[in-house]
């Protein structure tokens, strides 16, 4: 796929040639990392340079139609890589001999050829794909999902640099799935865990560049990668194209997520087992608006039978759902990145409560942009409190779209990016003598 050429910078032949690697195709952006991934296309637009997309598809995902989409109007080139293995079709036999790899490789900090993230894709050969791709195009630079950190090694040895977009720490994502199968977790969980810590450990330190969601995320990627350029691009959003709501006063309390993310499905279950009967008693108005994919059948006949509940499943629209609803409650206590839905909420202009956890590494404090609470009643009391006081809800939402502008538009971390990223150096066209423009 030719995208439309729109900008008179990318069709420059001097302009940076930028290849970008997504597990999925983006769109539509039913997720936050979805959500970040079409915002990092965006941003790499917005810098004048040449942009294709490499994506790969789940095995039961068709390819996407470009054209009826974003995607026909911030990329040049657009290509699918194939589908991914289907981890369910890996024999026991594999699985337990890559399993005592990661156990084994991981604790020596030694490389593999496969990754708990990634091995549905390292499967098909994803990275002889990559490479094939960047040789094509003649890339000055790839940006790799943090899963395919491990590619970095292959690129550079022929001569690209690679930025790592690190939506997620993979070592903290996978010490904390760990630690939600119990004390020690089970063995199979601690040998992701090393595996993953020998990941950035070995190839953070061979990107050019590496983008960080948050500062404390930041900070532990210049710790690992020993003096590698880190920089803080958090998830972000059209600051043009997301307005401030206006308030919605029919005592609604919202979530969203996609449930199979096990941190959605338990927050989930607390605001509607734990939370929704204290507010309900003192609120009998109230109702609580379960949005998003993948949540179990079981789970979902469980909660719709609940007094006060509703089960929506997946919605078109987050940005409505958001706007609908009086209160946005958002109790995940564990955390991969920064939540775009916390930022599309922010950017909307909404009175939320949320937890420690979530906000962690945002510029934001209890009682000025949003409320912070851990315990079941503490999160009824400040629901209550938001439900019966539309002038507190104004305030916060006033203070969090503020934030918003500072923090997560497209508008500032692109001024960060101009002033800070390899992108916006000189590209050498050394290793690659025969450059040309995108057609």
């Amino acid at each position: 796929m030719n995208a439309a050429n729109d900008s008179g910078a990318r069709s420059d032949t001097r302009a940076t040639r930028v290849l970008t690697v997504l597990p999925d195709f983006p769109f539509p952006a039913n997720s936050g990392l979805q959500l970040r991934h079409l915002s990092n296309l965006e941003l790499v637009r917005r810098l004048g340079c040449c942009s294709a997309l490499l994506y790969f598809t789940t095995e039961a995902r068709e390819p996407g139609q470009v054209d009826a989409n974003p995607l026909a109007r911030i990329c040049d080139e657009v290509h699918h890589g194939g589908r991914r293995f289907p981890h369910a079709n890996l024999s026991a036999a594999t699985l337990a001999a890559r399993k005592l790899g990661f156990l084994l490789r991981g604790a020596a900090g030694l490389p593999g050829r496969y990754y708990p993230f990634s091995m549905s894709y390292d499967q098909i050969g994803a990275e002889a794909i990559v490479l094939a791709e960047a040789q094509k195009m003649r890339a000055d630079f790839v940006i790799l999902a943090s899963i395919f950190m491990h590619y970095t090694a292959a690129l550079r040895r022929h001569g690209f640099r690679v930025i790592v977009d690190a939506a997620d720490v993979l070592t903290d994502l996978s010490a904390s799935f760990m630690s939600l199968e119990g004390r020690g977790g089970r063995l199979g969980l601690y040998a992701n865990y090393l595996a993953c810590r020998s990941q950035e450990r070995i190839f953070l330190k061979q990107a050019a560049e590496v983008w960080a969601t948050s500062a404390g995320e930041a900070e532990e990627f210049r710790r690992i990668a020993g003096g590698v350029r880190v920089l803080v691009v958090p998830n972000s959003l059209d600051e043009q194209a997301v307005h401030a709501a206006d308030d919605a006063r029919n005592r609604v309390v919202g979530f969203i997520g996609t449930y199979s993310y096990r941190p959605n499905l338990d927050a989930a279950n607390f605001l509607a087992e734990q939370v929704f009967p204290r507010v309900r008693k003192e609120c009998p108005q109230a109702t609580l608006r379960l949005a998003g994919a993948n949540m179990p059948e079981t789970a979902a006949s469980r909660l719709r039978a609940l007094e006060g509940v509703e089960v929506l499943g997946r919605v078109k629209d987050s940005g409505r759902f958001m706007d609908d609803c009086t209160v946005l409650a958002m109790p995940v206590f564990l955390r991969g990145g920064v939540p775009l839905k916390l930022v599309e909420a922010m950017a909307r202009g909404k009175a939320v409560v949320a937890s420690s956890e979530l906000v962690a590494g945002v510029d934001v404090a209890d009682g000025r942009e949003l409320l912070i609470r851990r315990d079941p009643q503490q999160y009824a009391e400040a629901i209550l409190a938001l439900l019966n006081d539309a002038n507190l809800r104004q305030c916060l939402g006033t203070n969090a779209r503020a934030a918003f502008l500072r923090q997560f538009s497209l508008a500032s971390v692109e001024e960060r990016l101009r002033r800070d990223s390899v992108l916006m150096e000189q590209p050498s066209r050394a290793s690659h003598p025969q450059a040309v423009a995108f057609p």
